[in-house]
């Protein structure tokens, strides 16, 4: 009868889990290396994104050079949690890196559909710049560096599923980074066809006269 009870009072506590919005298990979060080979144009290890099994993830939200991350913010709020801290720490470290210490980073803040238009447009611009002054304040990376645009639910990372959490994120990208890879990278040389043979003509045998050619 325990048992029994154990198991009921953990699909309640499941369910509520649900209907208070709690999170879903994250996706693969990215070690600090991985978040630089993805802004440093000369990383020649492969890229390694976010895990999205089953899901399909618009072209348009994936940009070269940047990665994603899920930072908590407050409810309907751009206040810093003690978790999204702890996250932006991590970032940090990835940012002042001396393989990108020297790149611009564009903080791009995303929503969900969750809303009106502009609303989550000035929502994510908040959490945007909220992002970008803790990088400022706690970790002393240079203003210059640093720009922060807010698209609100313009650019879903899941259009299939618009209420997803995962909508709401922060993306961080080094804009000049095509750019670079193409100075870094170059384009492997086009290889030269060998060169035809020229067919060599087999030799003759000296015909053997006869009395006519006598």
């Amino acid at each position: 009868m325990a048992k029994k009870y154990t198991c009921f009072s953990s699909l309640l506590l499941c369910g509520l889990a649900v209907a208070l919005g709690a999170p879903a298990a994250s996706a693969e979060e990215l070690s600090v290396d991985q978040m630089v080979c993805a802004l440093d144009p000369g990383c020649t290890l492969p890229s390694a994104p976010r895990r999205m099994r089953g899901i399909t993830v618009t072209a348009s939200a994936v940009r070269p050079g940047s990665f994603d991350q899920q930072i908590v913010f407050a409810f309907n709020s751009a206040e810093l949690t003690t978790e999204a801290r702890t996250q932006l720490d991590k970032v940090a470290e990835a940012l002042t890196n001396p393989r990108v210490a020297s790149s611009t980073i564009i903080i791009h803040g995303h929503t969900d559909a969750v809303g009106g238009a502009e609303y989550n447009r000035v929502l994510s611009q908040q959490r945007a710049e909220a992002t970008r002054q803790y990088f400022i304040k706690e970790h002393g990376i240079d203003p210059s560096r640093l720009k922060a645009v807010g698209h609100g639910k313009t650019q879903l990372l899941l259009p299939d599923d618009p209420n997803n959490e995962r909508n709401r994120r922060v993306q961080f990208e080094n804009p000049h980074y095509a750019e670079a890879a193409a100075v870094t990278r170059p384009a492997p040389a086009a290889k030269t066809p060998p060169a035809a043979k020229t067919p060599v003509e087999p030799a003759r045998t000296p015909a053997t006269p006869t009395p006519d050619d006598m």
